[in-house]
């Protein structure tokens, strides 16, 4: 969080130093029917890396000058393998995989601010889903986990499938650089609830196991997509 609002400062103190290129506000801000788009930049500005993982990519529609409409997703997919071959007569594999995705539609209402600074709140509807697999095999032999991970170790569970939606309350600040190119930082409340998804393990020469899903709900606050970089079409 320190290192956000580091680099915040910093971006705002550059815009405010070159404060005097261009004449007029519409050579900045967007106006009614404008479009931007914009990824999360993590890393500060040293050391800037684009994240679609815990950042998004939100597109904006203007339905007025001071009026837009948002849309964003954030998407995440990874698969582990591990594989024992030290008995060579018997090939131990442990695949574990997961996905999530979050999709948030909302309205955001921007405030007079300055001729580059445009302040705004807003609310987004926020709707996710979460994918979990564990596949552990054998010799003649497989033990596989659908709606969750599983340490074959322990036996814990983590990652478990399921979806969720909420409403998140959200405020930002977009300060433009240059024509039409902006920085900017975000942060908001999210209030959320949803429902795990059964996990279903099957295993060689055993019945089917299936463990029902429970429902998780709570409130949290973050930084969204931390420092942003974004531009008008």
């Amino acid at each position: 969080m320190k290192k956000v609002l580091l680099t915040a400062i910093a971006v705002f103190a550059f815009g405010f130093a070159n404060a005097q290129e261009g004449t007029t506000t519409s050579d900045y801000k967007p106006t009614k029917g404008t479009v931007t788009t914009e990824v999360g930049l993590t890393g500060g500005l040293n050391a800037a890396d684009f994240n679609l993982n815990t950042g998004v990519l939100k597109f904006r529609y203007f339905l007025k000058d001071d009026l837009g409409l948002r849309l964003g997703f954030a998407t995440n997919s990874n698969k582990t393998e591990e594989i024992d071959n030290s008995d060579l007569t018997n090939i131990e594999t442990t695949i574990n995989k997961r996905s999530d995705l979050t999709l948030n539609l909302g309205i955001e209402k921007h405030f007079a601010g300055s001729e580059r600074l445009s302040t705004y709140a807003g609310a987004d509807l926020l709707i996710g889903f979460r994918g979990a697999k564990t596949e552990y095999t054998e010799n003649g032999y497989s033990y596989n986990v659908d709606g969750a991970n599983q340490d074959l170790n322990t036996g814990d569970f983590s990652d478990v499938a399921g979806n969720y939606f909420g409403l998140r309350l959200l405020t930002g600040a977009d300060y433009y650089i240059a024509k039409k190119v902006f920085l900017g930082v975000e942060a908001g409340l999210n209030i959320v609830t949803g429902k795990n998804k059964d996990i279903e393990i099957s295993e060689t020469g055993q019945p089917n196991v299936n463990i029902a899903g429970g429902k998780a709900s709570g409130i949290t606050t973050n930084v969204i997509g931390g420092v942003r970089i974004g531009y008008q079409f």
